[in-house]
């Protein structure tokens, strides 16, 4: 839906260095530091294919995540370049970019969640009841006046 391919690793105690090891398996490149700060204690990093040029966000959150339970919950079954796989739902997607929006203040992010908003039909009192646990409400306020 965006520009990248973005994967959420749910996390379980210890599960971590597992993660790491398949990564290191591979032909990819990883920031061992960032990577191991994110699998630690959530986080994200960026995986590169450096014979491709292909890259990917990976989001390591904790799997008793309140929100991350309910993004899974809403999940939908898609078939993205030829691939069958789960996809969050354009709610889950903008909250979820809202959310680790809220430190850096990326424009980045604030752009995808505007292009998702304006193709989408979205659930906004859905939203609404994540927005205040999430700490983003404003930014949805914003976003939604934006697409009225």
């Amino acid at each position: 839906m965006t520009r990248d391919v973005d994967i959420v690793v749910l996390l379980v105690p210890d599960s971590g260095e597992a993660v790491l090891e398949a990564l290191r398996g591979s032909e990819v490149y990883f920031p061992e530091s960032e990577a191991r700060r994110a699998v630690t204690s959530g986080g994200t990093f960026n995986v590169l294919h450096p014979q491709s040029g292909g890259k990917v966000d990976i989001f390591a959150v904790p799997s008793e995540d309140a929100f991350t339970q309910s993004r899974i919950a809403r999940r939908v079954r898609a078939e993205v370049l030829g691939i069958e796989t789960w996809i969050a739902a354009p709610e889950d997607i903008v909250l979820a970019k809202l959310r680790w929006r809220l430190e850096s203040r990326s424009e980045l992010q604030w752009r995808d969640c505007v292009e998702i908003a304006a193709v989408n039909d979205l659930d906004v009192s859905y939203m609404h009841r994540w927005a205040a646990e999430l700490g983003v409400q404003d930014d949805l306020a914003e976003l939604l006046d934006e697409q009225a």
